[in-house]
């Protein structure tokens, strides 16, 4: 890694960070300003971050599982640490002081005699570069700023005032608007369009058929809309296509059988969970400008490397020639992973010799988009007579859960995230059955985990409850994990877990491990004489 391809001084001596991965509401933009400010010794507000431009950030795979501060913090803070230990050698030339004697302070460099230099003048003659060491010393953490303070969203500002960037607020010069017209099942294809009264209608700048897409670009959209359900389509339903299950074992231990039929005690559960719609706030939305040598891609992503390949090959151009920049996505967690409103844009973009705006409706997104899978989550347990658990199965069926489709390389990462229990179990078998549907399933938040850890840890409240034990005790019971005890004891400290709480008030718990990260959360509920349930406070 070069310094320069991740920290930029800028010549009024701010700086610019730059990542592949991708702001959608999580925070990353603000966590990685606070990182490089922290290395660097300058305010967070002089920090800008540029995300995911692939003309000016290094190549990244994707923003998803929740790793994105995991992975690029290490590299962000090694190349702003170079950057500053390279400016404090320049300043030690300039200023005839040893670097020991010198340190920085608010994007400056001086020593206890009040000799100091800018960060814009050491790089006003050369901008910083050179491959940052792997072991490049970093502040030690009686000297961090910034880093574990709270800090308000950078963008937050322009979120609230309306200043913030989406999709649809992109303007190019002869920006035209377009509809695309929808099959009317999944994976139907188009065997003859009739455009004629189409192509009459007013506005009208071109009808396109090209593979998969068939679509109409006018300059407003309402006669896009028009012109589009002018055309006669004949479709083509598809067969569906057999396919299998994809069993993949993810813990097979001997003897789990045969524990489980000796067990002082069993109970089996099923839990089952609807198909959910990403149904972001904003519906998907992308503008293209496709020309003879390259195209710009202005759109919400998880991946704009992956979305550059993806368009480049739906316009025959080489993927070195099209830039993508990332614009503002209103909670799109996961369903931007997909590149099908880009595609879409870029095709009708080539044939309309313009720049295409594609912006899908509400209904388009409930009808087309990807959607969270269902699952089927059956489990059983046998527990010895002590209300130990001595044996655990747990059987997951749901469908994909990429876009990349039914992968086995990736089937345990993704559709079966979670689904092994973070709990000490002497024999368990835990199996993914991955069965697709012809519903089109996606990246959904967290994947498979939020469907595992809601049934892992229901059921552990019912061997809890069955074997009348504490349920956050009955946890601490099968806890050899250090880390995962000491969250728990802690959230059971700060909540005051098993107090006396009034009539029809109640505590509940539950924990996981997600990507390194220990969670337990306490609730406090109260179930009143009607059945409501009231959640009052979480800790």
């Amino acid at each position: 890694m070069n310094v320069e391809e991740r920290i930029r001084i800028e010549p009024d001596g701010s700086v610019t960070a730059f990542s592949g991965k991708i702001e959608f509401g999580q925070g990353i933009r603000t966590a990685f300003a606070q990182l490089v400010a922290n290395e660097l010794d300058v305010p967070v507000e002089r920090v800008r971050v540029v995300l995911g431009d692939t003309a000016q950030v290094p190549f990244d795979f994707g923003t998803f599982g929740s790793n994105s501060v995991a992975q690029e913090a290490p590299a962000l803070r090694l190349a702003a640490a170079f950057a500053r230990r390279s400016l404090i050698g320049r300043a030690s030339a300039q200023l005839g002081i040893p670097a020991a004697r010198l340190d920085t302070k608010g994007g400056t460099i001086g020593d206890g005699d009040g000799r100091r230099i800018s960060y814009a003048d050491l790089v006003r003659d050369a901008p910083l570069a050179g491959a940052v060491p792997e072991d490049e010393p970093l502040l030690p953490p009686e000297r961090w700023r910034h880093i574990g303070t709270p800090l308000a969203r950078v963008e937050a500002r322009d979120i609230v005032t309306g200043r913030a960037r989406y999709t649809a607020d992109v303007r190019l010069d002869r920006l035209a608007r377009s509809a695309i017209a929808r099959p009317p099942v999944r994976g139907a294809r188009a065997t003859r369009v009739d455009d004629r009264a189409a192509r009459a209608m007013p506005g009208v700048i071109a009808v396109v058929h090209d593979g998969d897409i068939v679509g109409v670009v006018a300059e407003r959209e309402e006669q896009a809309r028009a012109a589009a359900d002018a055309l006669e389509i004949d479709w083509e339903t598809p067969q569906r296509a057999s396919s299998e299950t994809q069993v993949v074992p993810m813990r097979e231990d001997a003897g789990t059988d045969a524990a489980l039929a000796s067990a002082a005690l069993t109970r089996s559960a099923t839990y089952t969970l609807p198909s959910i719609a990403s149904a972001s706030i904003g519906p998907s939305a992308a503008v293209v400008d496709v020309r003879s040598d390259g195209a710009t891609v202005y759109a919400g992503t998880h991946r704009p490397f992956g979305l550059r390949d993806a368009v480049a090959g739906s316009v025959g151009l080489p993927k070195e020639s099209v830039r993508v920049m990332p614009q503002m996505s209103s909670g799109t967690y996961g369903r931007s992973s997909a590149p099908d409103v880009s595609v879409e844009a870029a095709v009708l973009s080539k044939h309309a010799r313009r720049p295409v705006l594609v912006q899908w409706s509400r209904a388009e997104e409930f009808a087309h988009s990807p959607s969270r899978p269902e699952a089927v989550l059956e489990v059983t347990a046998g527990l010895d007579a002590s209300g130990h658990i001595v044996s655990w199965r747990y059987d997951e069926h749901t469908n994909v859960h990429t876009a990349a489709g039914p992968d086995p390389r990736v089937a345990a990462m993704t559709s079966g995230r979670n689904a092994v229990p973070p709990y000490t179990i002497p024999s368990a078998r835990v199996v993914l059955h991955v069965e697709p549907t012809p519903l089109r399933t996606a990246n959904f938040r967290s994947l498979a985990a939020a469907e595992n850890v809601f049934a892992i840890e229901s059921f552990v409240d019912e061997l809890a409850h069955a074997s009348q034990q504490d349920p956050l005790a009955f946890r601490l019971r099968h806890v050899d994990d250090p880390r995962l005890r000491r969250v728990i004891e802690r959230v059971a400290e700060v909540s005051a877990y098993g107090k006396k709480v009034p009539a029809r008030h109640g505590h509940g718990f539950a924990c996981t491990l997600y990507h390194g990260t220990y969670v337990a959360q306490v609730a406090e509920v109260e179930v009143a004489a009607s059945g409501a349930v009231r959640v009052l406070r979480v800790w």
